[in-house]
């Protein structure tokens, strides 16, 4: 139970994660921060209630890892701030497959974190917050499926998905990659 809850808060990441730069976490509501704080039952940033009007675009790291479709990001981003979008959630994550940004466990594509970074730029840019999802617990890019997958092709005895949550050397896997994103 304990490691599901890890998980699943590591999915939210802070419900909001703030962009590069001058980060703080506070416990005063009253400091400013880039950060998305709560007090009692609104959210707030820098001190002044804060609402939050998103979307989701799960594909924004991919399409942002090849320089050629980088500008569909950055589109998106405009025309969610044109909107009065400010904050979106998109994976921080793909596990093996098309534009991994891990391939392997350990192993990641610095073109596919080039691609991140620039999402989170652009985000920024824009006032965009970002929420970033570290797994899936569906099969679409990779997530818990292709840890479980990653153990058994190295001799682990795994039953099914959801040893992703118990077994050992899977949830080794994703403590290994919370690490490096």
């Amino acid at each position: 139970m304990g490691f599901q809850i890890l998980v699943l808060t590591s999915l939210v990441v802070a419900l909001v994660v703030a962009q590069h730069g001058n980060c703080r976490v506070t416990s005063s509501p009253t400091l400013t921060s880039d950060f998305v704080q709560r007090n009692g039952t609104r959210f707030i940033l820098n001190g002044k209630p804060y609402y939050l009007n998103g979307f989701n675009a799960h594909w924004l790291m991919t399409t942002a890892s090849d320089p050629s479709t980088r500008s569909k990001v950055t589109s998106t981003f405009q025309q969610a701030s044109q909107r009065g979008l400010n904050l979106a959630r998109t994976c921080a994550f793909n596990d093996g497959g098309f534009r991994a940004l891990q391939i392997s466990p350990g192993y990641y594509d610095e073109n596919v974190f080039r691609g991140l970074d620039f999402v989170i730029s652009e985000a920024r840019k824009y006032g965009v917050q970002l929420i970033l999802s570290l797994v899936n617990n569906w099969k679409a890019y990779g997530g818990k499926d292709k840890y479980v997958q990653w153990a058994r092709e190295r001799g682990q005895q795994v039953k099914d998905d959801d040893d992703c949550f118990t077994h050992p050397v899977v949830k080794q896997y994703y403590k290994d990659h919370i690490k490096v994103a």
